[in-house]
């Protein structure tokens, strides 16, 4: 490997180290209290920054990630994973905040991005991802990668 090629390869490592999520701290109740008036003043701002844009004539959704909901419920859903009362406010505000419809919508996509998966781990195994990034970003264990990648279909 040439040296250009070994710098490369050591910054796209530093990429991926930068990138990683710091490990979480233990929660506290007073922590907790105010992740939960953060979260209701954000929610409230949002609100009402929806509605003046919509006052004015605009499209509160335009240039939006549209998995930005879905990954603030993940993250949210990963933060509260250790602590069952923070998990129960959680849980009260998604119901308070979700209506049948859009929790279809978040069951169906749950269900494609599980099908999906499989096909994820293969590609990654196609352009040299390690199974541990892999299982890292999916959000699964290594040994249900590996798993996957021994039972590839031949046609695949």
């Amino acid at each position: 490997m040439s040296d250009e090629q070994q710098d490369q390869a050591e910054e796209q490592r530093s990429i991926r180290r930068a990138m990683r999520k710091p490990a979480r701290l233990e929660p506290t109740p007073a922590g907790q209290r105010l992740a939960e008036q953060m979260l209701t003043m954000l929610n409230e701002y949002e609100q009402e920054r929806r509605a003046e844009i919509i006052a004015a004539g605009g499209n509160p959704d335009e240039g939006r990630d549209p998995f930005e909901t879905v990954r603030a419920i993940a993250d949210e859903w990963a933060a509260t994973a250790d602590d069952a009362d923070a998990r129960t406010a959680l849980l009260d505000h998604l119901a308070d905040r979700l209506d049948t419809s859009e929790v279809r919508a978040l069951r169906l996509a749950a269900e494609a991005a599980a099908a999906i998966t499989p096909r994820l781990i293969y590609q990654d195994a196609d352009h040299g991802v390690t199974a541990a990034q892999t299982a890292e970003d999916l959000g699964v264990t290594e040994s249900y990668v590996y798993r996957i990648r021994r039972t590839r279909p031949s046609d695949q």
